[in-house]
């Protein structure tokens, strides 16, 4: 569990500090636009252990980053996936432009003017986290029955701006991040994708199923290897391929 608070605390010092491939957005003028919201797993971290000790990195090699050099592979230029993770982050700070996601607006806002034509999210092990330390104040508490309401509003504000949605399961956690509880997090996020028929990138029992699926994460059992974000980005990438792939196509340059 040390090694866990020890990655925590040290992310808010790593982000600071972060090389311009997390963040950049780059030119996204006259592409076909793609956001990414989430936490540190949607920002790309990893834990890594050195001299004895757990510390945090972020990796080019993520989800997001390898989500678009599939696109560019198979569509070519013009389309780009654009990382808004933030570390730490749940869906409520999202929601309403607060705590992690402070410099944003309120999410109906972000909307408005997002040049996004799909939007992706990714949220539950923060949430679940703070449920489970009770270390936030109670309207940030967010229980399961709770989450999938928050979500709910994410997915309809988003869609009412014009934007198509897919969400994305989180990874199962191990050794003392276990305790989080993120399954019944899961469970309401599948929920919800019936019930309002939204795309869903299916990662959670998936992973679970796969065997030693505990040595595909990183050192702090909480954060993916680089080898489970390939993982990640593989499934997240055929759900976009299959639900939106005509679009990709018409926006690529690969014709």
């Amino acid at each position: 569990m040390k090694a866990i608070f020890y990655f925590l605390s040290a992310l808010s010092l790593v982000i600071t500090a972060l090389s311009p491939f997390v963040y950049a957005a780059n030119n996204t003028e006259n592409k076909f636009i793609i956001e990414a919201y989430g936490g540190s797993s949607t920002q790309g971290a990893m834990a890594v252990r050195e001299n004895g000790k757990v510390h945090p990195i972020f990796i080019k090699n993520n989800e997001i980053g390898l989500i678009n050099q599939f696109i560019k592979d198979k569509y070519g230029d013009g389309i780009q996936v654009v990382n808004k993770g933030a570390s730490s982050s749940q869906a409520m700070d999202l929601l309403n432009g607060k705590y992690f996601y402070k410099n944003n607006k309120s999410w109906r806002e972000e909307m408005k003017k997002s040049p996004a034509r799909i939007i992706l999210l990714n949220f539950a092990t923060n949430d679940a986290r703070h449920f489970h330390y009770q270390d936030i104040e109670p309207d940030y508490r967010v229980s399961p029955d709770q989450y999938i309401k928050v979500m709910a509003q994410l997915v309809n504000i988003a869609r009412a701006a014009g934007k198509e949605v897919i969400l994305q399961e989180p990874h199962p956690i191990c050794g003392g991040a276990a305790r989080w509880n993120i399954g019944p997090y899961v469970t309401q996020l599948d929920k919800l994708a019936r019930a309002e028929s939204v795309p869903l990138s299916r990662q959670y029992q998936r992973i679970l199923n796969m065997n030693n699926w505990q040595s595909l994460l990183s050192p702090d059992c909480v954060h993916p290897s680089e080898q489970l974000y390939r993982i990640k980005a593989e499934e997240t990438f055929s759900v976009l391929v299959a639900h939106y792939g005509a679009q990709l196509a018409a926006a690529g340059t690969h014709r």
